[in-house]
């Protein structure tokens, strides 16, 4: 016998089929009819639903007792079982085919059903429930707060790389099984028919690439098999005699990218054997489910933080003192990371993002990490994580010491609505070139395919290659509005100024210290290494070069000002202007063969804008700007602009790490924060 979804019925014998739950079996009840009968009945015993729809029943008097139907109009018989039989042909269906005016049947035939249940169940309404009665809800996945749809977390593991390479099974502690997704195998019927059956477990070949499937073993709680993954999409699970309901765990290897949309689909099948060698296996029936892989969510420096990482370098003990004290006064824990003999200065943060995947049931937080070595395999970075902090890499394509191809080459943007359309997780902000010439930067399209593939922070471009290292951050920074104002929101653009610089220095002449000095407290020794001098008030607004570099920079950041305010949906009380100046000069530090006769904008003293932001505590590099009765003027003019918002301003004194070859100090930190308390699969991208 065979479960088929239309069932030839027969008058010389009844029939059989294997009905599984929730399936419906079409009756041809045409096929068998004797020629000269005009109408049937349709009789069934208890636990069979029959459905008959497509023409009205025929008037045959008040005493009859049952509806007959028409042979002569198109009609839809379709049978079911409300529940799985304990033996076989527990259902039965009777056909009874009448002539014109007559009681009494010419002919009957008779079907026998036999339940069985099969299903492949998630949380498929992210509720930690794993049974429904919608089969078709499974099948798909739907974004949006009334949506549905299984997520699945990518395994951001630092030791699992290349774990399980040529493995079949993995050991797994309490903690890392609460990162995997659950899904349910369930099986019910008569064990004659189930003998006769097989289940497998299946996937297709590419998507078998994208996750693993685990089975804990029964002689273990700690063990679990690999039952699917890369090179194997299929799993025949042993010959089911009985009911069988069975846990499986499965882990998403990589997140969504241009050639993986991030869904995978699984399917549990029920194949009937023949008993007939050259008769082929008959799929009877096929239940499917859709898990989502959830996506890497960056955060923005408006998150408060939980934890530091510093490197811990001799060069910068200034820096990282300054910082550690910061951290205590925030409540924030320090993590020491040592500097990686292989990798540039700046790695820390301009190779590495903090960021998070999240489902219902996990929230993990990782470093996504793009190195620009091309043949390292292993990162003394992954060592120095907390513990459940994961770690991935994204491999980048331009290697060159200038390159802006990292991760450090974006920022977030906190929450937005823009041009009618909200952005709870904010826009991922990436630097670029803008438009192709002979020495231009840009995002390689690999890590840029990435960031857009995450769907959930729709990425907005911005002119950086005008700057040495290329990167937005050393021009804007976000910071959290510490006091709610109505109409406002609940942060604060911060961009750099050089006219604001201009101004707030002429102010100073005019006030009678034009002789002041900037760099005061500076050896020579240094400012010379770094192409500065002690120039005066005077002498910097005497300097007419100077001047137009800085013309050059403001439109450059006026324009990027345009596109934040049009894709932020900001105004211009939203944005608060730092005074700062640049100087354009080639890239140094790199070798002769990746120089080029372009000139770069450069802070000419410490960036103000690179501040690290821990809440209301803000770490801003030292300026050095030129002193005014003992107090540095800029020093004055960003305490004016921030402390009455809320905001404690710590100015961190540590020249050489923001004018030497170890980059500016943000790099030398990371910080790890809060992630969204909105969820990344309540949106619609």
């Amino acid at each position: 016998m065979s479960f088929q979804s239309i069932v030839h019925l027969s008058l010389d014998s009844p029939a059989h089929a294997i009905c599984v739950q929730d399936m419906e079996i079409y009756l041809d009840v045409n096929g068998c009819a004797p020629q000269q009968c005009k109408s049937f009945t349709v009789d069934s015993s208890p636990g069979v639903v029959v459905q008959i729809y497509g023409t009205d029943p025929v008037k045959i008097g008040e005493e009859a007792a049952m509806n007959r139907w028409p042979l002569s109009h198109p009609t839809n018989v379709l049978v079911g079982m409300a529940s799985p039989s304990s033996a076989n042909d527990k259902g039965k269906v009777s056909v009874s085919y009448y002539q014109h005016s007559e009681d009494v049947p010419v002919a009957t035939a008779v079907l026998y059903l036999t339940s069985i249940e099969l299903s492949l169940d998630v949380d498929v309404y992210r509720s930690g429930h794993f049974e429904t009665n919608d089969k078709q809800a499974k099948k798909n996945w739907v974004w949006g707060p009334k949506g549905w749809g299984a997520i699945l977390l990518v395994n951001c593991s630092p030791a699992d790389a290349h774990q399980l390479v040529g493995r079949k099974s993995k050991v797994f502690s309490t903690e890392e099984t609460k990162s995997l997704s659950q899904m349910i195998l369930r099986v019910q019927g008569s064990s004659c028919i189930l003998k006769k059956c097989r289940v497998v477990l299946h996937t297709s070949k590419e998507e078998s690439e994208k996750a693993r499937v685990y089975r804990p073993q029964k002689d273990s709680s700690s063990t679990f098999e690999l039952v699917l993954g890369p090179d194997q999409h299929t799993y025949n699970l042993a010959p089911v005699e009985d009911d069988l309901e069975e846990t499986f765990y499965v882990e998403a290897l990589e997140f969504p990218s241009t050639s993986f949309s991030g869904l995978i689909s699984y399917s549990a099948s029920l194949v009937e054997e023949s008993a007939d060698p050259s008769i082929p296996e008959t799929v009877v029936y096929k239940d499917t489910v859709v898990f989502r892989v959830a996506p890497c969510v960056f955060v923005p420096s408006t998150q408060m933080p939980l934890e530091v990482y510093l490197c811990r370098e001799l060069q910068v003990q200034g820096f990282v003192n300054t910082v550690m004290e910061l951290s205590e006064r925030s409540n924030i824990q320090v993590a020491s990371v040592y500097e990686d003999p292989n990798r540039l200065g700046r790695w820390l943060q301009d190779e590495m993002a903090f960021c998070y995947t999240q489902a219902p049931h996990k929230t993990i937080s990782l470093v996504l990490d793009t190195p620009r070595l091309p043949k390292l395999d292993d990162f003394p970075m992954k060592y120095s994580l907390s513990p459940g902090v994961g770690y991935m890499t994204q491999r980048t394509q331009d290697h060159t010491v200038a390159s802006i191809d990292s991760i450090g080459n974006l920022m977030v943007s906190p929450p937005v609505k823009a041009q009618g359309k909200e952005y709870p997780l904010g826009r991922i902000l990436i630097g670029s070139s803008f438009y192709p010439s002979k020495d231009c930067r840009n995002l390689s399209k690999t890590l840029r395919d990435f960031l857009y593939a995450q769907q959930v922070q729709a990425p907005v471009e911005l002119f950086s290659d005008w700057l040495m290292i290329g990167h937005a951050y050393e021009f804007m920074c976000f910071i959290p509005a510490q006091y709610k104002v109505e109409d406002k929101k609940d942060f604060r653009l911060l961009l750099a100024s050089p006219s604001s610089c201009y101004k707030l220095f002429k102010e100073k002449q005019k006030e009678g210290y034009g002789d002041a000095h900037l760099f005061e407290g500076i050896r020579k020794d240094q400012l010379l290494s770094n192409g500065r001098e002690a120039n005066t008030i005077n002498q910097l607004l005497a300097d007419e070069n100077m001047r137009k570099q800085n013309d050059y920079a403001e439109k450059c950041i006026d324009l990027n000002r345009s596109i934040l305010k049009r894709e932020l949906g900001l105004e211009e009380q939203d944005i608060i202007d730092i005074p700062q100046l640049f100087c354009l000069e080639r890239i140094a530090n790199i070798p002769s063969s990746e120089q080029t006769e372009k000139l770069y904008a450069r802070p000419y003293f410490p960036d103000l804008l690179q501040m690290i932001v821990m809440g209301q505590n803000l770490g801003i590099p030292k300026p050095f700007g030129p002193q005014i009765n003992g107090t540095c003027c800029l020093e004055e003019k960003i305490r004016q602009l921030l402390e009455p918002l809320g905001f404690q301003c710590t100015f961190i004194n540590d020249f050489d790490c923001y004018l030497t070859e170890i980059g500016d100090f943000c790099s030398c930190a990371n910080i790890r924060r809060v992630p969204f308390a909105f969820k990344w699969w309540r949106m619609v991208p």
